[in-house]
């Protein structure tokens, strides 16, 4: 068997990542897109985020999480708060809209992965992880 080519682990990577998201996304309700989904269910967890922390957090670029922060506040699923002490510092928070959004997600996502990723054993979903962390962790420290 011939070891496949770089082109074609970098194709099976992206056919498998943008079916999966296109899968996910065209059950919302909400035009939020998963962007969107990844930094409102982050700003969720932490109560009062600062952009840049999730943009370290998520690894996302500084321009980035101001674009996707920008659609979220436009939209009502988050709302923007200065510190009292210095007006420069910027937090965000998530709406009642943005919690409900996020619920419906939640319960997407339940279905998306009893069907999609039923296809795999619970060791292979754990092993799929690993094998993606390793990855990732090579790619940035490489």
């Amino acid at each position: 068997m011939q070891k496949p080519s770089i082109y074609e682990l970098i194709n099976m990577v992206e056919q498998v990542n943008n079916a999966s998201i296109i899968k996910f996304t065209e059950g919302l309700s909400q035009p939020i897109g998963i962007s969107g989904v990844i930094v409102l269910s982050e700003i969720k967890k932490c109560e009062k985020c600062k952009p840049i922390d999730l943009a370290k957090q998520l690894g996302y670029s500084k321009s980035s999480i101001t674009a996707i922060s920008t659609k979220l506040l436009d939209a009502g699923y988050i709302i923007r708060s200065e510190d009292q002490h210095d007006r420069r510092t910027v937090y965000f928070s998530i709406t009642e809209k943005g919690n409900a959004t996020l619920k419906e997600v939640e319960m997407l996502g339940q279905d998306y992965y009893a069907t999609i990723y039923s296809v795999l054993s619970e060791e292979e979903l754990h092993q799929y992880i690993r094998i993606q962390r390793k990855l990732l962790f090579h790619i940035k420290n490489k």
